[in-house]
């Protein structure tokens, strides 16, 4: 043990001491390093410096403490003397207690470390987990976006292609239907179809009527033209006619009146003028068909009932014995009236019942039906007779065309009906199965006459 009475013994007591508050102050430096250093709220740092800096002023006390005591062994004050232990006890008291909580701040230090480093850990997990959920809901929400385009998109542009299909003159095609489309999509297919079906059934009758009115009109010109004709030809060959005739019937009477019925040869000439006059006659009621065709009926346009009129055609054809095996209906049962020329449309409904009865053979059946609509009239006359062929039912309206035997007819029945039915402003439609399978003419005019047309 060392004597400190002995003055190289408090000596080295000094210069341990001092050695020690050098270490204690390098500690504390390389402590506030550490604290400067740590990921340290604001606050925490505060208060450990100030808890350094505190204990820096004490250290400097202890450097200081030689002067001290010093001045305490020249001190007689006992008083002052206790003072100075006091505050140096206190002093050593705060300094021991600061270098004895030194390890507790470094392991509170080095366990805030580690909790900031686990807690940041966990924020950055976090924040992937954040970042990766948020790049997976985008994507399945693009996803799915996408699907429901496409869900939407492809039915809708298959139906548009198919649209555009239609409108560009393709009636014919039909948009198919998916078997998923069992929603509104199916409903929007059934009724751009069904349009397709209108588009194609009103093509197809316009295309009809085209075919029918250019007939028509090829039909009216070759009219035109037979009757241009007709009047000419009628014109120069009914004077010479008119001309036999008479001289044929003087002949006959001035004959009767020499001779008389007395010998065979007188009578046979008799027959001969007779003859003549006939088939001269005969002639004649040609030449004026021919100009009635030609210059058609400029009178007798007026409103009148349409089924009184057929019942007193059909009524005048009963006195015709050579049909009077046959069966001819009327369907109609109510007045319906129509502006039309009596006498000719007399003319027309006599020359196609007359046609039906004599393609009928006995015990046929010609039927005339009449059906009144909002502003037409349309009358049918159908028989079960021989039929027409597709040649037939082409040249029915022709001039001078028939297929009755020699010398049974003219050839310009239909040609006059149809050609009164066009001055009417009416359709004739002839319609027939084949041959063997009946016959039908479908009448149509109107009930009122905008413009009538005379020739």
């Amino acid at each position: 043990s060392l004597d400190l009475r002995q003055p190289a013994a408090v000596e080295q007591q000094r210069q341990v001491y001092l050695s020690r508050i050098e270490k204690a102050r390098e500690s504390l430096k390389e402590f506030r390093h550490r604290v400067k250093v740590l990921d340290l709220s604001i606050q925490q740092q505060d208060h450990v410096l100030a808890r350094l800096d505190n204990t820096y002023d004490d250290l400097d006390q202890l450097s200081n403490l030689e002067q001290l005591l010093q001045l305490v062994r020249n001190s007689e004050d006992n008083n002052q003397n206790l003072k100075f232990r006091s505050d140096v006890s206190q002093i050593v008291a705060r300094i021991q207690k600061t270098l004895e909580n030194l390890p507790a701040y470094c392991m509170t230090a080095d366990r805030g470390e580690k909790s900031l480093q686990k807690q940041r850990q966990r924020s950055e997990s976090l924040l992937l987990w954040l970042l990766s959920g948020t790049f997976i809901v985008i994507a399945v929400s693009i996803a799915i976006l996408t699907g429901i385009i496409q869900w939407i998109s492809m039915p809708v542009r298959a139906i548009a292609r198919g649209c555009t299909r239609i409108a560009d003159g393709d009636t014919q095609y039909r948009l198919p239907l998916a078997l998923r489309w069992q929603d509104e999509f199916a409903d929007l297919v059934a009724g751009v179809n069904c349009m397709a079906d209108r588009f194609q059934q009103a093509e197809e009758e316009l295309q009809y009527k085209v075919h029918e009115r250019s007939e028509q009109l090829i039909r009216s010109q070759k009219l035109a033209n037979v009757g241009f004709l007709a009047a000419g030809v009628a014109h120069e060959i009914n004077n010479p006619l008119s001309a036999i005739s008479v001289a044929a019937e003087s002949l006959e009477m001035r004959l009767y009146e020499l001779v008389g019925m007395k010998s065979d040869d007188a009578r046979e000439v008799m027959e001969r003028i007779a003859m003549i006059r006939r088939e001269s006659r005969r002639c004649g009621d040609i030449t004026h068909r021919l100009l009635d065709f030609s210059h058609g009926d400029k009178a007798g346009w007026a409103s009148t009932d349409i089924t009184n009129l057929i019942g007193e055609v059909l009524q005048m054809l009963q006195h015709l014995g050579r049909y009077a095996d046959r069966i001819v209906s009327f369907e109609c049962d109510h007045a319906v009236i129509a502006e039309v020329n009596a006498a000719q449309f007399k003319q027309v409904i006599l020359n196609l019942v007359a046609n039906g009865l004599q393609a009928t053979a006995s015990g046929g059946r010609v039927n005339v039906r009449l059906l009144e609509q909002v502003d037409s009239v349309v009358i049918a006359i159908e028989d079960d007779g021989c039929g027409m062929d597709e040649e037939t039912l082409q040249h029915i309206f022709d001039p001078f065309f028939t297929t009755k035997e020699t010398g049974q007819g003219t050839g310009l029945g239909l040609s006059i009906t149809h050609r009164i039915i066009e001055n009417h402003a009416g359709t004739i439609t002839p319609l027939s199965k084949g041959p063997g399978r009946g016959s039908t003419f479908q009448i149509r005019i109107p009930k009122r006459q905008l413009q009538v047309s005379a020739a």
